[in-house]
């Protein structure tokens, strides 16, 4: 009856020590299942990221373009203005030096 009892034990034993045994082997497999999903991830956010620094790039060069041919314009404009004015100065002072050779001085 003990050596009955003793063998009982025995495969108790061993069944207890192949479900830890189990436990482990599938432990370590979800943790590596984990992190092969965690670097997936890591690699789908990082092109994500790239993808969404992209545009942006590309929306804020759209900008800055506009802005700079907003500041070309608008250069172009006083430069138009400005010349005006010259030509205007120029003209009257040309007729001043008309006048005052004219005149002798």
């Amino acid at each position: 009856m003990l050596n009955k009892i003793v063998e009982e034990v025995k495969k108790t034993e061993h069944t207890a020590d192949k479900i830890v045994k189990d436990a482990n082997e599938k432990a370590e497999n979800i943790i590596s299942n984990a992190c092969k999903e965690a670097d997936k991830l890591i690699e789908r956010i990082k092109e994500d990221t790239k993808k969404e620094g992209k545009m942006i790039i590309g929306r804020e060069e759209k900008q800055a373009r506009a802005e700079a041919e907003n500041i070309i314009k608008k250069s172009e404009k006083e430069k138009e203005e400005l010349a005006k004015k010259a030509q205007k100065n120029i003209d009257e002072s040309v007729k001043k030096v008309i006048k005052k050779a004219m005149e002798g001085k």
